[in-house]
């Protein structure tokens, strides 16, 4: 059966149902059928209105070459009747357009609204959601226009009867949600945010009610540089004094008016506006970055809001989203912020439900709290944190339009945004895509996804200097409406150094004070700024600057000593002197040196109890969903010196962290915690508070930093120490097997093997770990040249690993044992058991759908298959293995292909891809093995003809060998070396090399070198 076909024309153009691709013209085709559905249209009169600047002939062929296309796309559906003079659309039954749907569903709820019935509301509540935005978005046609608005005020007509049907019946909360959407609708109409008022005062939600009027004097600021009319300032005042103990005016100014800046003509950026016009309209094709630095205040908030605004006029979609000081804030927030744009959150629903469930983690459909498990999967999967970054770059993407992501203030960003923006430079995307970001250059870090995106030629720098002497005359001019004078002009340039931010303030000031400007006064302009705000609001302030972030209304009321009613009028004096700037429904400081001015406004003492309240205040609101915001609580408590209270909540923000795979901002918070513990008092539960922590730790430390890190060990030795305080084995074994890792993979093959041997006697009464023990021991004895001890203990190994066992670092125990015993069993001579044992472990990784431990079963493999010399197979799985690295950044094991990739390879470029390998090894402190590595690169220099360099690159792995008792491959290493030295240096090492073997019964190594003396002393 033929799929339904389905063309979605509202809010996005995307066809499903068939493979056919067509045309943006062929869908306006489609489109302007269904806007005159049933009714025929004359070929010629298409022609003319789809193609107007062509000529008749031309257009009709155009005509024809779309209806070519349609036709294979509808394939037979009954939807276009095609004559030789006309075509028309009709409803069918097998094609479902978006148009049609809406109109026929908004018919039947207005008809039910209209009789009054209680199955009303769903009719309404099924039309609107068959609505999903502007028709034909990005097409400007006058007839797509007309149609546009057209639907849009069909939409807007049943909205406006659909709130006055639930306001009759009393139900405001539904009525509110209508009105939220109209103004979505038309967001530059006030009569939708008086209507929402309204709502909001009967509801008894003053503070709502003074949010929406903030929300339409910003909308209709930015978008048209006008205030709100008297008739909705009117409102304002009415619905704030009808509560206030004093009658408020109707029209208020808290200073002397200044035009807003941001509505000014942008002065003494034109070259900067251009290059960003430019990065825009060159898009297609390819992702690009933009980041715009300068020192704060130089205005590059305001060069990306004209953009912003250029990307929304012609047809694009532009998010916005912001980075605070608040060292706790979530990781991810700003993908959060921007898949939370109603744009983007309609496209999101469209993703397949593999990909929503990804979004989810990070954006949950409803409120509840964190899925523990999901947390678990994260820090033990830590390879699905690229699966995680492809949902959210779907998410992003699938918007389908031109699309803008617009980051502030990206020197506070974390770790996690970065290195998503990242990878979703690199995603293919058919749609145009441009990110910018602001920075102060001062603050921006070296980072490594900024790193990464400049060394892709992905991100591009546009620094914004401060104005020149010319353009601070004419910015203030836009401002005042006034000239400086000469003496005005260079004591306000110089006094500012041409930072827009400060000429504004300056400009402020002067105009609040009486006479001419005074050198005097500019020095703590902002100070002073902020000491004219009167008391009760200046406490407000204060309050607001503790938070760091943005805030509530809600948040601010239950923190403060004032009443509800005075918290929410100093709001609004604060937003009216263009302190504080709304922010959906949160507000934030209109610039963060505001946030900074009024902090610094704040004693020691008082900064103290105010984060202490804010403390209280939000783990009181947010009760039922304190996930949301323990990063928040963790840092208010610890602010206020309540570090013991802190402890649980960075507990909190941690494991949120790791359940989006933001495993360096998870380590920071977990290790706050740790430091905190430290200064609560010596006993049992501080350790085992502390083991829990670290236990949850591990895991993401070892995803972050790699197996060989320092940290990683400090974090296991001091598990070892706690469980032996507290008398627990479980915690001794697991701590054990993972100070085994560690130490192997530093190259301290000894000590690896004291903490495996400890881990078998541990394991005794903890069963579930012996398959681990059993492999850490065996692993190290290799190493050591035990081979056949090594072997019965990873048959044991094997065995003993449970069906889902996994080790620390996040492999299957048994695919991990399995393919390591591999090269046990070919060093013991059995070769035909190495190739089984390297296949089955490799179908085991396959058949669990498990990359990275198909990515270790890959990586020892091609050991095997180079030990046996079995050159196109370790092809193959070179191949696979490089693969699985690539997608997945599986940093260490792709250290192995590359090496063992310039061994096939061979010659200079060989020698220099199997150096850069060893090379990252030893950056990363990862020493196991090098022997073996070192030998290899001997070999490629060997075959190469320089003698020299292969027994200087020898020596060194004869030294590391013995250094660190990673025997295995020594024998080998002293046979490669015998076959490059003088006679008797050579009989020295091959008849090392027969005893070593010999010694450690690695009979393949042993036949070698055996056969080699034989023929040195023939």
């Amino acid at each position: 059966m033929a799929a339904k076909l389905r063309f979605n024309l509202l809010g996005g153009v995307e066809m499903s149902g068939s493979d056919v691709v067509l045309s943006a013209r062929a869908l306006a085709l489609i489109g302007y059928l269904v806007t005159h559905a049933e009714t025929p249209q004359p070929r010629g009169h298409l022609a003319d209105v789809l193609w107007p600047e062509s000529s008749s002939a031309q257009a009709r062929t155009n005509l024809r070459r779309e209806l070519h296309h349609l036709r294979a796309a509808l394939n037979g559906s009954g939807a276009l009747e095609v004559t030789g003079a006309a075509l028309a659309w009709r409803k069918s039954a097998d094609c479902e357009v978006d148009v049609i749907t809406f109109s026929v569903a908004q018919g039947r709820a207005l008809a039910a609204l209209a009789a009054g019935e209680d199955g009303a509301g769903a009719e309404v509540r099924r039309a609107l959601a068959s609505y999903g935005g502007d028709f034909l978005p990005g097409c400007y046609d006058d007839w797509a226009m007309r149609a546009q608005e057209s639907l849009q005020d069909a939409c807007v007509q049943l909205c406006d009867r659909a709130v006055l049907f639930h306001e009759q019946r009393g139900d405001l909360e539904e009525a509110v949600s209508l009105v939220r959407r109209r103004i979505g609708l038309r967001p530059l109409e006030e009569s939708g945010y008086r209507a929402l008022m309204q709502l909001q005062h009967e509801a008894g939600d003053r503070a709502g009610a003074m949010r929406t009027y903030h929300r339409c004097a910003s909308v209709l600021e930015q978008e048209l540089a006008l205030e709100p009319s008297l008739e909705t300032r009117q409102l304002l005042g009415y619905l704030m004094s009808e509560q206030s103990s004093a009658a408020r005016p109707l029209v208020t100014d808290a200073e002397p008016t200044l035009t807003a800046w941001t509505s000014t003509e942008l002065v003494g950026r034109e070259e900067e506006s251009l290059t960003l016009s430019k990065a825009w309209s060159t898009a297609p094709g390819a992702s690009k970055f933009v980041l715009v630095t300068g020192e704060a205040g130089v205005g590059k908030t305001r060069l990306v809001g004209d953009l912003t605004q250029l990307v929304r006029r012609q047809g694009g979609v532009a998010a916005s989203a912001g980075c605070f000081a608040a060292t706790t804030t979530l990781p991810l927030a700003p993908v959060a912020e921007w898949l939370r744009d109603p744009q983007l959150r309609r496209a999101t629903a469209r993703l397949d439900a593999v990909w929503r469930t990804e979004v989810e983690r990070l954006v949950p459909g409803s409120v509840s709290s964190t899925d523990t498990v999901a947390a678990e999967r994260a820090k033990v999967d830590a390879w699905q944190r690229l699966r995680f970054f492809e949902g959210l770059a779907r998410a992003v993407l699938t918007v389908g339009r031109p699309l803008l992501l617009v980051v502030e203030d990206l020197h506070w960003c974390d770790t996690a945004t970065l290195s998503w923006l990242s990878f979703l430079m690199s995603f293919p995307t058919s749609a145009p895509l441009l990110v910018v970001g602001t920075a102060r250059e001062e603050e921006l870090r070296p980072r490594e996804g900024l790193r990464d995106m400049e060394t892709a030629g992905q991100l591009a720098r546009l620094p914004l200097k401060a104005l020149s002497v010319e353009a601070t005359a004419e910015l203030a001019k836009s401002v005042t409406g006034q000239t400086l004078t000469e003496d005005e002009l260079g004591l306000v340039h110089s006094v500012t150094a041409g930072n827009p931010f400060y000429v504004i303030e300056a400009l402020r000031e002067a105009h609040a004070s009486t006479g001419s400007i005074d050198p005097a006064d500019l020095g703590g302009v902002l100070g002073k700024r902020l000491a004219r705000v009167p008391d009760p609001a200046r406490q407000v302030l204060q309050l607001a600057s503790a938070v760091g972030g943005p805030f509530t209304l809600e948040l601010l009321a239950e923190a403060s000593d004032q009443s509800a009613d005075a918290v929410v009028e100093a709001v609004d004096d604060l937003w009216r002197r263009r302190i504080l700037v709304q922010r959906g429904d949160s507000y934030a400081f209109g610039h963060s040196l505001l946030r900074e001015a009024a902090y610094a406004t704040v004693t020691p003492a008082r900064r103290w109890l105010l984060h202490r309240r804010l403390a209280q205040a939000l783990e009181l609101l947010y009760s039922a969903r304190l996930d949301s915001v323990a990063a928040e609580l963790a840092e208010q408590y610890d602010k206020s010196g309540q570090g013991e209270r802190a402890i649980p909540f960075y507990d909190r923000a941690a494991r949120q962290a790791t359940s989006v795979f933001a495993h360096a901002d998870a380590v920071r918070l977990w290790q706050r915690a740790r430091e905190l513990l430290a200064g609560l008092p010596v006993g049992r539960q501080r350790d085992e508070r502390e083991l829990a922590i670290i236990e949850q730790l591990l895991p993401p430390l070892n995803a972050w930093r790699g197996y060989s890190s320092k940290e990683l060990e400090a974090s296991g030795r001091r598990s070892h120490a706690l469980g032996l305080r507290l008398g627990r084995d479980d915690v001794r074994a697991a701590a054990c097997i993972a100070l085994f890792t560690t130490t192997f993979v530093q190259g301290h093959t000894i000590e690896s093997n004291q903490w495996a041997e400890q881990a078998l006697v541990l394991v005794e009464h903890v069963p579930d770990l012996a398959g681990q023990a059993h492999m850490a021991f065996a692993g190290s004895a290799l190493s050591l040249g035990q081979m056949r001890g090594a072997s019965e203990h990873f048959a044991l190994a094997c065995e003993l690993a449970g069906e889902r066992d996994s080790l620390p670092i996040g492999t299957r125990t048994e695919v991990h044992a399995r393919c390591w015993w591999a090269h046990g069993l070919w060093l013991l001579g059995d070769e035909t058991a190495a190739v089984a044992a390297t296949e089955r472990a490799e179908q085991l990784a396959r058949t669990i759908e498990h990359p990275y431990s198909l990515a270790v079963a890959l990586s020892y493999a091609a050991i095997t298959h180079q030990l046996r010399g079995d050159l196109t197979a370790l092809q193959r799985v070179l191949e696979d293995l490089t693969e699985v690295c690539e997608r997945y950044e599986f940093a260490y094991y792709r250290e192995w292909a590359t090496v063992l990739t310039g061994w096939l390879h061979g010659g200079e470029a060989g020698i220099r891809m199997a150096r850069q390998g060893v090379e990252r090894l030893e950056q990363e402190g990862s020493l196991a093995r090098m022997p073996y590595w070192l030998w290899l690169v001997a070999e490629l220099h060997r075959g190469d003809g320089d003698t020299a360099a292969a027994l200087g690159i020898l020596d060194a792995a004869d030294a590391i060998a013995s250094n660190n008792r990673d025997v295995w491959w020594l024998p080998e290493v002293l046979r490669s070396r015998a076959a490059l030295s003088p006679t008797m240096r050579a009989l020295v090492d091959l008849r090392r090399g027969v005893t070593l073997a010999r010694q450690h019964e690695s009979l393949s190594l042993l036949e070698r070198c055996a056969t080699d003396l034989a023929q040195r002393l023939a």
